[in-house]
């Protein structure tokens, strides 16, 4: 009995201290008998917000006691409950800061901003250096998009102390994400030139250099930062980096020691594989795939990966003989029976690619391009009629019909100049999609190549009519504005909600610099031309166009380059108009022009 009456001792001692801490906190509030409901909790005084400020009100136990009691609120996730007992809390002590600062991150994960911009004001002018709550109504500011005013206190705290690490970081950054390069670079730059040794200087310097298209800046950024702090998280970003600027053996170097350090990193090796493709180095880039499928989760993927390689290397035998042994095991692989067709499409063993690509079941993803590869063969063939009948069986079956059988028969058609034929086959696709806006979208398409612009931009205009965020068509619009010099503003704008759609996509980004190169912005022309060099590195177009604001950037080394690449690819009766465009180039300055 003695421990039971010691430990109820210890018990009673607890309460009568949270019993005398509750009632100093209520005494210090107030001694109001009225009942107010606040935030949900009846019969509790006012907040210090409603009461007139006193000096003596300070009572810290009771403060205390509500922090505590608020702190635990918000951890069971009772939001306004916490909120109540922080305000409670400054009531007791209306000049403490730590109590400020929770309520303020609490106001600002609740949504109340500006709130806690009101609250953080507060602090700050109880303390007018105290670079933690500037630096914490900054970041406010922040994330409520008022950057301008973010960015003042920022530098009014560099101001005050030139070394404050965190607020010459979060400058850096909140520049970046205004876009501002420049400044956003000065602030970063000089962070480095600080902290030498700084990871995250380093590191958020590289990002900023590499979004800035400064190759080797990024490069260098990225390699201190590994020097600091090997990760292979950033190895992976810095290596990224490397193939994206062809640094390929600087890229094989960190696959490789990722690879030392772990033989079993599948991502290593893959990627290590890829380097030595786009390098031609075909040998090396089999053997890295060989032991890749050894210790692959999914060996058969890396054979299907293999064969592709043996494909586009142009050993189909091998190719082949690898694809029959996995469909003699799975007869269903839809991708090895889609790669086996491909390795004799390319034999040109035109037997045995017609008879796989009748196998094809229509169920498989491959099905409709199976149909359409099937139709192009025969008409290579010159059996017009036998390309004709392969496309209307499909169409005949509604369960399995696609909108790209109509387009394939309708160009058929116009082939043969059968263009009334081609006009019914587009009406019958209106009437078989009656919803579907892409039949008006390839409508258009199927008007533009038939040499009719008038009537291909009006059924554009139809897309957008009835999908107003349609990527293709505003890129289509915005690019036929821009090549005829006529609503320019309009066709940027067009154009930038492509991009927005489809960033990756490298026409669209072509768009959007010749939409820049027509409003004589050929610096912005410049930047969204080589990204889209990047995004699309075979179209001659884009070359074209590259060179194009090259020469008006007053670039004629890269200039020629890019015209020089534009002639690889385009087509011969495309070809003269770029000769013309490099010898122009060179009687300006003397050079060869290096025509093809």
């Amino acid at each position: 009995m003695g421990l039971v009456v010691k430990g109820g001792k210890c018990m009673l001692k607890r309460l009568l201290v949270v019993a005398g801490l509750a009632l100093c906190c209520l005494s210090c509030a107030t001694t109001t008998t009225t009942s107010t409901t606040i935030q949900g909790v009846p019969g509790q005084p006012p907040f210090a917000a409603e009461l007139e400020p006193y000096e003596e009100a300070v009572d810290l136990s009771c403060a205390y006691f509500n922090f505590l009691w608020g702190r635990s609120s918000e951890i069971d996730g009772r939001y306004d409950e916490a909120i109540y007992a922080y305000k409670q809390a400054l009531v007791c002590d209306r000049q403490a800061g730590h109590v400020m600062r929770a309520l303020a991150g609490l106001l600002v994960k609740t949504g109340q901003r500006e709130q806690a911009v009101e609250l953080v004001n507060r602090l700050i002018a109880l303390t007018p250096k105290d670079a933690e709550a500037r630096t914490l109504l900054a970041n406010l500011y922040s994330i409520m998009d008022r950057f301008g005013e973010a960015a003042a206190i920022y530098q009014s705290i560099l101001t005050d102390d030139p070394k404050n690490f965190n607020s010459r970081l979060l400058l850096g950054g909140l520049y970046a994400r205004m876009h501002d390069y420049e400044k956003a670079r000065q602030v970063l730059e000089k962070l480095v030139e600080l902290n030498p040794d700084s990871y995250a200087g380093f590191y958020y310097l590289a990002k900023l250099y590499q979004e800035m298209r400064l190759f080797d800046k990024a490069a260098h950024a990225f390699e201190k930062a590994l020097i600091i702090n090997w990760s292979p998280t950033l190895a992976y970003e810095a290596a990224e980096l490397f193939e994206q600027d062809n640094r390929y053996p600087e890229a094989i170097a960190i696959y490789q020691r990722l690879l030392a350090e772990d033989g079993s990193d599948v991502r290593a090796k893959s990627l290590l594989a890829n380097v030595y493709l786009r390098q031609g180095l075909v040998d090396k880039a089999l053997q890295e795939m060989e032991s890749l499928r050894d210790i692959a989760v999914d060996p058969v993927k890396v054979e299907l990966a293999i064969c592709r390689i043996l494909i586009d290397a142009g050993k189909h035998p091998e190719a082949i003989k690898r694809l029959e042994a996995i469909l003699k095991k799975d007869p269903q692989s839809d991708v090895a029976r889609a790669l086996l067709i491909l390795a004799y499409y390319q034999q040109r063993d035109l037997v045995a690619t017609k008879k796989l690509l009748r196998q094809v079941r229509t169920v498989s993803p491959a099905y409709e391009e199976s149909v359409i590869m099937l139709a192009r063969i025969m008409q290579e063939e010159k059996d017009l009629a036998g390309a004709e009948k392969v496309i209307q069986q499909a169409m005949a079956d509604k369960q399995a019909r696609r909108l790209n059988f109509y387009v394939a028969l309708a160009i058929l058609y116009a082939g043969q100049d059968k263009h009334d034929k081609a006009q019914e086959v587009f009406t019958r696709a209106f009437a078989d999609f009656p919803d579907n806006v892409e039949v008006y979208y390839e409508y258009a398409l199927f008007l533009f190549k038939l040499n009719d612009p008038t009537g291909a931009m009006r059924q554009m205009e139809e897309v957008l009519k009835r999908e107003p965020k349609h990527a293709r068509a505003l890129n289509y619009v915005g690019y036929t504005w821009a090549e005829e010099g006529r609503n320019i503003e309009e066709a940027k704008a067009y154009i930038e909600q492509a991009v927005a759609l489809l960033p990756k996509d490298g026409y669209v980004r072509d768009s959007l610099g010749w939409v820049y190169y027509r409003l004589g912005n050929f610096s912005a022309a410049v930047r969204e031309l080589e990204l889209a060099v990047m995004l699309s590195p075979d179209d001659p177009t884009i070359y074209e166009h590259l060179g194009d604001a090259y020469l008006k950037n007053n670039d004629s080394s890269r200039a020629r380059k890019a015209y020089l690449k534009s002639l690889e690819f385009y087509e011969d009766d495309k070809k003269e108009a770029v000769r013309r465009k490099l010898e122009a180039l060179s009687s300006k300055d003397g050079s060869t022009g290096g025509t093809k």
